[in-house]
């Protein structure tokens, strides 16, 4: 499962100043709607998501009606260096996403606390527990797959993006972060 807890940050430099960077990534990008659906599976752009003044970005794939929900989402920050810029990203959840995920382990905290008191007497209530618990593993899985998935497309997007304002390479992670997965 993604670790919620710890980022993993990947960092890229690039060799172009940070405003050519920042525009790359605005040219690739269109503003996220409303509803977060559009009509066609074919967008102009690779990204939808927001630029913040700071030079910090959140990002995820467009999504049409007859593609699979985009769960990761691609944050990060450009910063000024000697001779470029270097790009710090992460993933994480979309936030839907996430809270589907807290919703239904909050429901299965629920039901143990009511199952697990009374399955003293009845040991066999302890089944009711053990098939809701699957039940939610088994809603869960498919969008821990399709995060993986849609991370793995992101990033290659993501790269490919930061080609067009200049050559990248990648940078080993701070000191306290962690490699990704």
């Amino acid at each position: 499962m993604i670790d919620l807890r710890r980022r993993s940050v990947v960092r890229y430099r690039v060799a172009a100043p940070p405003e050519r960077v920042v525009d790359a990534i605005a040219r690739a990008m269109s503003p996220g709607g409303l509803v977060g659906v559009s009509l066609t599976d074919r967008t102009p752009t690779l990204f939808v998501g927001r630029i913040a003044n700071d030079s910090s970005f959140d990002l995820r794939r467009p999504r049409g009606l007859t593609t699979a929900p985009r769960i990761a989402v691609l944050r990060g920050r450009v910063e000024p260096t000697l001779g470029g810029a270097i790009v710090n990203v992460w993933y994480a959840l979309h936030p839907l996403a996430w809270s589907a995920r807290v919703f239904w382990l909050l429901l299965l905290g629920a039901v143990a606390l009511v199952v697990l008191p009374a399955s003293f007497g009845q040991p066999e209530l302890l089944w009711i527990l053990v098939i809701f618990a699957f039940v939610i593993v088994l809603m869960l899985a498919p969008f821990e797959w399709l995060a993986r998935v849609d991370r793995a497309q992101l990033r290659s997007d993501f790269e490919e993006t930061l080609r067009h304002a200049g050559p990248i390479s990648s940078v080993p992670a701070a000191t306290g972060d962690i490699s990704p997965i």
